[in-house]
């Protein structure tokens, strides 16, 4: 293209932008020049709304957002809605072809440790779109396997997505719900999804979907059921105020059994003298039936949970345990593993400072109490007795090893990667410089790095190095580079219960009186 030709789209491109939205004056957005339907609608504004490229939309937006137009009726701020919409759906689509361009930077020569090719060319884009956009990396894929599927089998959708026809909401309806069909049936599909696409919102579309889905596809339910079965899964989520969401992914009549067990359970403990609603007897008896609950079911629950915890200092505490935490008068029958960082002061019932759950973040301290006090286990952990930084641990394990990797653990928390919550319990410990590069095996030289990240560092081309503010820097194969920066210690100097009370106890040795020697025993 030459110059002259660009110079010519760019100006075409302004003059577009600001077509029926005259610099000098808006006469046509207040309606003065267009014509209006019984309700004082302007169809005339509204059809160039719909019709208007990308760059009128931007015109009519920038239009309202400086101050130079002002929108006097409803009408005419819907129809600004709508430009908006239009454009995100516009934005959307562009998103979806560059991501598709960033995998084709992926090289298929990286191998994954099983084998495959192709999946460690997909982790790489995930983790370059992830860290890029802020985007934890379930999210990532969902972007790129998205996109690849619009710019690849159903490029009309992405049409319908780039033209404002469907939101990005809907498009990602046609996306989820063409998956597993087969080839054949994906175009019939998707000719016949997008004629009622445009004019049914998110639910109605996903059930016109699944209905569309089942008569096209080819093969029977039953042989579908089975492959998906194998995606059944527990996902934990953990949300504010000490709470935490866990779901799973079943097969129907399974989680439709649960749900009816549980809900005929909850409903049968309904009483007068009970304050708790449905819903919270449902959740009660669903973790006293998960958690083996020995008492009644459905028994109001502490904060309690089978653990490994445990640890005491100056200033901090954790440690591990195994079994016995309690709900209600129930015993939980439990092996399961938690780490829990408690104040030590806190622990003693001096404070309500929260602790830490390692792998969900702040938990109360009375439940942080209720779990020690079945702890097993303990481990010294020693911070900084006013701002609750990790100083040091003692050696209370024979194998150095164990010490090595527990003292890493605690020091990093998660998975080294840049956005990765992994925690770094579930995490395998990385040499960032490499033992055959004459790496030592040192707490300075050792990160965790899970698995899929670990893979990464030493078959792609992201590469990981100190940084001096703590952590680790990577750099990307597109050149970028992404720090995560430490987690702040929990403890706050100004302002923590623990940091006060040391401080009362320091003042108070300062300036109690000292006896007169003259006073003083001979001895």
């Amino acid at each position: 293209m030459t110059t002259e030709a660009v110079l010519m789209t760019l100006e075409d491109a302004y003059s577009e932008a600001l077509e029926g939205w005259p610099a000098d004056a808006f006469d046509e957005l207040l309606g003065s020049d267009g014509e209006f339907n019984d309700d004082g609608v302007d169809e005339h504004a509204r059809a160039r709304i719909e019709d208007a490229s990308p760059y009128g939309l931007v015109g009519h937006l920038q239009g309202a957002a400086s101050g130079a137009i002002d929108p006097s009726s409803l009408p005419a701020t819907l129809d600004l809605l709508r430009a908006a919409d239009r454009l995100t759906s516009w934005a959307a689509a562009q998103r979806a072809r560059l991501v598709a361009r960033v995998h084709t930077f992926s090289n298929p020569d990286h191998h994954s440790w099983s084998g495959s090719a192709s999946s460690l060319a997909l982790t790489e884009t995930v983790a370059e779109t992830a860290a890029l956009l802020k985007l934890s990396e379930g999210s990532a894929a969902r972007l790129v396997s998205e996109s690849l599927t619009l710019t690849g089998e159903l490029t009309n959708t992405l049409a319908a997505l780039e033209q404002g026809e469907i939101c990005p909401g809907r498009a990602s309806v046609i996306v989820e719900q063409s998956r597993t069909l087969p080839d054949e049936a994906v175009g019939p599909f998707e000719t016949e999804i997008l004629r009622v696409a445009g004019t049914l919102n998110r639910p109605r579309l996903t059930a016109r979907c699944r209905r569309l889905r089942e008569r096209l596809h080819p093969e029977t339910l039953t042989a579908r059921r089975v492959r998906a079965a194998a995606d059944r899964c527990v996902v934990f989520e953990p949300d504010r105020d000490g709470m935490a969401w866990l779901s799973a992914y079943l097969p129907a009549e399974q989680a439709l059994a649960v749900h009816t067990t549980v809900d005929a359970a909850a409903r049968a403990l309904r009483s007068g003298d009970d304050p708790r609603t449905l819903p919270q007897l449902r959740a009660d008896v669903l973790a006293d039936i998960l958690l083996g609950a020995g008492g009644p079911a459905g028994a109001a629950p502490s904060t309690a949970g089978s653990c490994r915890c445990g640890n005491l200092e100056g200033g901090g505490a954790e440690g591990s345990h195994t079994g016995g935490g309690r709900t209600g008068e129930g015993l939980r029958a439990s092996s399961a593993k938690i780490v829990v960082t408690v104040p030590v002061f806190s622990l003693m019932g001096l404070t309500d400072e929260p602790a830490e759950l390692e792998g969900y973040g702040p938990i109360p301290a009375d439940a942080a109490r209720r779990l020690a006090a079945d702890a097993t286990s303990w481990m010294r952990l020693l911070t900084h007795p006013y701002t609750g930084a990790v100083l040091g641990l003692d050696r209370t394990r024979y194998r150095p090893s164990e010490d090595l990797r527990t003292w890493v653990q605690l020091r990093e928390e998660t998975c080294s990667f840049y956005g990765c919550c992994r925690p770094a319990s579930r995490c395998d410990l990385d040499h960032v410089m490499s033992w055959a590069d004459d790496g030592c095996t040192s707490a300075g030289n050792l990160y965790p790095a899970c698995k899929r990240h670990h893979m990464l560092k030493h078959q792609t081309d992201w590469t990981p190095s100190p940084h001096p503010d703590g952590g680790l820097t990577w750099l990307s194969p597109g050149g970028r580079t992404y720090t995560t920066p430490p987690e702040p210690p929990p403890g706050d100097p100004s302002s923590s219960a623990s940091a006060h009370i040391l401080h009362d106890l320091e003042t108070a040795m300062r300036t109690e009186r000292v006896p007169d020697a003259d006073a003083l025993p001979p001895f």
